[in-house]
């Protein structure tokens, strides 16, 4: 049984358990995120679709977020079909339904259509299990050497860097390649910039990572030791980079307006609209707008799609008044 909250109330035998469910993948410990994506996702690329996922792998997440074994399932259909014979136990499976529904409702896309129930997962991921990760020294006296990952949400990403990162992502979607996965993966995870006074004291000016831009050379140097990461963590962080991403789509709808949602349709990818940007003339030259943050960038594409449709409407109007 449930109420209108993010709670599930269990209620067999007599005895009464309120359940907290998550709000979103967020919400799972790292052990509980792993253990359902390692559960569900077999392929790759099949995070990024609606798959249709088999009933026993969700009722078994299910299971998990409601602490329950299978016992506790016997003993509830049991309990059904002792109040009712006939149809207690078609009662027990449609509560099944309802409770896993619930229980997964935002972790999942459910969709039911003709008879058909399929499931996507939710792209809600935004916070990063791994805001660091280790991999070996340059030399003999640096056994270990630290990769940082953007901040959560991609927060603290360059227009730059969202364009390339972007890019990659998209051109994995569509081939399958994972070595597009792994140069993404290398360009999020980078090592610090030195350690001194001033960049400490100015909280490395957000963001402590080496830079992408002029540094482009350095990526294939990580790809290697990306693909040293096991298949899941990598299949993971792909998993976030994806949130993170459908998340800044969502918030500049007006900039990502293709029909998939993959990106900024232009004839020229992100270049072409990184030299627009500079040609305009309001953010500086290339350089400058590129190392912009990307919402300084993305405000003011969404700014020229509102003026852009309003000079349409205008025009429109105008013409209606000659005819």
């Amino acid at each position: 049984m449930t109420n209108d909250t993010n709670e599930i109330i269990l209620n067999v035998s007599g005895k009464t358990r309120k359940v907290r469910i998550p709000e979103g993948w967020n919400d799972l410990p790292t052990d509980k995120l792993l253990a359902f994506y390692d559960l569900l996702f077999t392929a790759p690329g099949d995070e990024f679709t609606a798959s249709a996922f088999t009933s026993v792998k969700l009722l078994s997440i299910m299971q998990h977020l409601l602490g329950v074994g299978s016992e506790f399932l016997v003993q509830w259909e049991a309990q059904r079909i002792k109040g009712d014979p006939e149809f207690g136990a078609l009662g027990f499976l449609d509560e099944l339904r309802q409770t896993m529904h619930y229980a997964i409702k935002d972790l999942f896309e459910v969709n039911e259509a003709d008879g058909v129930t399929t499931y996507a997962a939710k792209l809600n991921l935004t916070k990063n299990p791994w805001p660091q990760l280790n991999g070996p020294g340059k030399n003999k006296k640096q056994k270990q050497r630290a990769f940082y990952a953007p901040d959560d949400e991609l927060a603290n990403l360059t227009i730059y860097e969202l364009g390339m990162t972007f890019s990659y992502f998209e051109a994995y979607l569509n081939t399958g390649d994972e070595e597009h996965a792994h140069n993404l993966i290398a360009m999020l995870y980078r090592p610090s910039r030195p350690i001194t006074t001033k960049e400490r004291e100015s909280a490395w000016g957000g963001d402590r990572r080496q830079a992408l831009r002029g540094y482009e050379g350095k990526i294939e140097e990580r790809v290697k030791l990306v693909k040293t990461l096991p298949l899941l963590v990598r299949r993971v962080i792909l998993f976030w980079f994806a949130g993170c991403r459908q998340q800044i789509v969502n918030t500049y709808p007006k900039v990502f307006k293709s029909d998939s949602g993959s990106g900024r349709s232009t004839n020229y990818g992100w270049g072409g609209v990184l030299l627009s940007i500079a040609e305009a003339g309001p953010m500086g030259n290339l350089n400058e707008v590129s190392d912009n943050h990307y919402s300084n960038a993305l405000t003011y594409l969404s700014m020229k799609a509102d003026e852009a449709e309003e000079a349409r409407k205008k025009a429109e109007e105008s013409s209606r008044k000659r005819r």
